[in-house]
């Protein structure tokens, strides 16, 4: 194990608790690479990185991620976005809890090698996140998530709760914040998204007037039951400021209830925000059959969604997605005007729930001094 002041990549090849600083220039080169199946635990380190800060790809990895910080850096090459703060594929056991991460691509889900247990899920809980970043260096970038799940269906006990995530106007590029594409839970043990913080979805330049990001999209292209989106239970949620807040496209048995919703169509600077279309939508995006599509619901929400020229329900406004919510219930439509002050209130609101709750986001006070430095933005 390398000394707390290193600062250079580091492979790990054998189990343990990994504690230290380490930075790559190079946007090919991870800062920390897992090439164990062996339990791995990397605590209170400090990640710097062109590319992935962390990167575990080659299958079984049972990872613990908790109390580091992660700054993604200048891109090192044309064509490349900032890397991702953790890449895992057919991990067995992930949990990520009490990290900080800025300008990174997020957290990337593909397939899963574990069973579904308690012992064998993914976890990502109480993380502090400042702008999901797709953008290249030299213009041009690529969308990304705060957290995207691919191919990662029928896994039980995941649970994705008391994130805050804070993407800034024309400091980020992120699509869907949370994003599941034939992924989800089952039955028995239904995939728990709640009490997140989403603030923040917005194209690049933020006046553009095109974009498809959202706050959380349940979306995926499987031809059977057991392969789709399913048993993913959004719950006790707030959404500001994203161009459309909650999206189900697909799959079965899924839900969002109880969650809060106020975009104000401004930017903080009073620009209107033009690219956003609809708090919620509900809809059969791939037309697939009632094996693949049924049972989805949208009931109990909040919402004060601005759109420009909407209706639904009062001048400027559109809280439910024109054609595509039908099956939307019991939504309670906050009044006009829907304001910039409507938005601030939202993180008091998140604010005092943290407090009610005795909950902390991002690192843990008890972390490394080194941990708690920012490195030099290049």
């Amino acid at each position: 194990m390398p000394p707390l002041h290193s600062t250079a990549p580091i492979v790990i090849r054998q189990g343990g608790t990994y504690t230290g600083t380490y930075r790559s220039l190079d946007s090919d080169v991870p800062c920390v690479r897992i090439a164990t199946r062996e339990p791995v635990t990397l605590r209170n380190c400090e990640l710097a990185g062109a590319g992935n800060l962390i990167q575990a790809t080659d299958g079984g990895a049972q990872l613990t991620i908790v109390n580091c910080r992660g700054y993604g850096q200048r891109p090192s090459q044309d064509e490349k976005p900032y890397g991702r703060f953790l890449e895992v594929n057919s991990g067995k056991s992930v949990t990520v809890e009490h990290n900080y991460f800025e300008h990174t691509t997020g957290i990337n889900v593909y397939l899963w090698g574990g069973d579904g247990s308690a012992a064998q899920t993914l976890t990502v809980r109480y993380n502090e996140v400042r702008n999901i970043d797709g953008r290249y260096r030299h213009g041009g970038g690529t969308l990304a998530n705060f957290l995207g799940l691919n191919g990662v269906a029928s896994l039980g006990n995941i649970e994705i709760a008391w994130n805050q995530i804070i993407n800034a106007p024309d400091s980020s590029l992120v699509e869907d914040n949370i994003s599941f594409y034939n992924s989800g839970g089952t039955a028995a043990s239904p995939t728990r998204i709640h009490d997140n913080y989403i603030q923040g979805a917005y194209p690049y330049p933020a006046t553009s007037p095109t974009y498809a990001g959202s706050g959380i999209t349940l979306d995926g292209d499987a031809g059977s039951a057991i392969r789709a989106t399913a048993y993913v239970r959004g719950s006790d949620n707030q959404l500001v400021s994203t161009c459309a807040a909650l999206n189900i496209a697909a799959g079965h048995h899924n839900s969002f209830t109880r969650n809060r919703i106020v975009t104000s169509g401004l930017l903080p600077d009073g620009r209107r925000l033009v690219a956003n279309y609809a708090a919620i939508g509900l809809w059969n995006e791939y037309k697939k059959p009632a094996a693949v599509f049924s049972a989805n619901s949208v009931t109990g929400n909040i919402i004060g969604f601005v759109h420009w020229g909407g209706h639904a329900p009062f001048p400027d406004r559109q809280d439910l997605s024109p054609g595509a919510c039908s099956p939307c219930t019991g939504t309670t439509h906050l009044p006009n005007p829907i304001t910039l002050q409507t938005e601030q209130h939202e993180w008091q609101l998140w604010q005092q729930k943290l407090r009610q709750n005795r909950r902390q986001v991002g690192p843990m006070k008890h972390a490394t001094a080194v941990a708690q430095q920012k490195p030099a933005r290049p």
